[in-house]
């Protein structure tokens, strides 16, 4: 009997929604590259990104969100949704986002909302109105090219703003599954570098050393890394982390001098070399990039549709090339095809898994009756 192929994937950016669930943020310059907002602040850009689709070509006039979104999926009561949504969109007003080219010794700002438009950014009757700057245009629109995409489900949960940034910044190395970063960068990540004045000069202490948060590496660690570690436990950024030491001259401690940071959940976005070579999959392999299947839905789905379901579907692709059924876009097509089968055998493996538990606890509970009550 043929052995089932072993594969897996995720969507596509075709056919997006009015609510994809997804956010879009450019590699290098939103908010995991910029100066720190506080967490409501953080929720309502997430809930705006969320709105902009994969082929908007610019952004809306405004967007908005309900403030009630902001505690959706957490322990905070609702009643407090006015005062926190006030609280952030002072900050927002404020921000501004920072652009440097170090060669060229250029440098400018970008204030994050549009203050010119006679229409504020505002709360009002439980809505909050952002108006974004059309000069950061291209760094939220597909205009700009270096885009990451990262769900929001576990992310409008997380309490700790270090746990935001460290989902943000992991999704961009999902594909390798690592993240390697020196200490000066991180702190800068983590804004814990030198505390800054509004001139963006060191503010010094007592001792004429620059203020820091979190001077000693152990309680940055402690702060930031295992706090987020904790929280991000129960996400698809799961990680575990190790020290990068460089040994001092003389005895003492070696210094930390950055960190090393691995996704639990590695998600690939290549195919295995012997999908290609192996004499049963290789020929699948090849039918499915003659229809520009694309190699990152391979790596993540096919192990979950099996042999048997992706021959299905090549099958019925051959039988629709031609005649009233022909598929109109089939690039489009088959890729998203592989998307939902991928989803649904998924969720199915999913359910299965549940009932299975579900089964050895009634199970358990039938043999040793004190253990806990059934599952239903």
């Amino acid at each position: 009997m043929t052995p089932a192929l072993r594969i897996e994937f995720p969507e596509t950016e075709a056919s997006p929604t009015v609510a994809s669930n997804e956010v879009r943020q450019h590699r290098h310059v939103t908010f995991s590259h910029q100066r720190k907002m506080s967490v409501m602040s953080k929720r309502i850009m997430a809930k705006v990104l969320e709105q902009i689709q994969t082929d908007d070509l610019k952004l809306r006039d405004y967007y908005q969100v309900n403030v009630r979104q902001l505690v959706d999926g957490t322990d905070l009561a609702a009643n407090n949704c006015y005062t926190w949504a006030k609280a952030a969109m002072v900050e927002l007003g404020e921000v501004k986002w920072n652009f440097e080219d170090l060669a060229a010794k250029h440098f400018y700002q970008r204030p994050l909302l549009d203050q010119t438009r006679p229409q504020p950014s505002e709360v009002r009757d439980g809505i909050i109105t952002i108006i974004l700057n059309p000069a950061l245009a291209p760094y939220f629109l597909q205009l700009a090219g270096e885009y990451t995409l990262y769900k929001l489900d576990g992310y409008m949960a997380l309490r700790s703003w270090y746990a935001m940034r460290f989902f943000e910044i992991l999704n961009h190395y999902k594909d390798t599954g690592w993240w390697e970063v020196g200490l000066d960068e991180y702190r800068l990540l983590m804004d814990c570098a030198p505390e800054l004045d509004k001139r963006d000069k060191p503010v010094l202490d007592k001792a004429g050393k620059p203020k820091m948060k979190f001077a000693e590496t152990k309680d940055l660690v402690a702060y930031t890394i295992d706090v987020a570690q904790r929280e991000l436990a129960r996400t698809p950024y799961a990680f575990t982390y190790t020290l990068k030491t460089a040994n001092l001259a003389g005895k003492g401690r070696p210094r930390v001098v950055g960190f090393s940071f691995e996704l639990v959940n590695k998600q690939s976005s290549r195919i295995p070399p012997e999908w290609v070579t192996n004499s049963v999959t290789g020929p699948v392999i090849a039918r499915l990039q003659a229809y520009q299947v694309s190699e990152r839905n391979m790596a993540l789905y096919l192990k979950a549709i099996t042999l048997e379901g992706v021959r299905k579907l090549l099958t019925d692709w051959d039988h629709r090339k031609v005649g009233p059924r022909a598929i109109d876009e089939p690039v489009k097509y088959c890729n998203a095809a592989i998307v939902r089968a991928g989803k649904a055998a998924l969720e199915a493996t999913a359910a299965e898994k549940k009932e299975l538990r579900r089964e050895a606890k009634n199970i358990v509970q039938t043999l040793f009756p004190g253990a806990g009550n059934p599952v239903q």
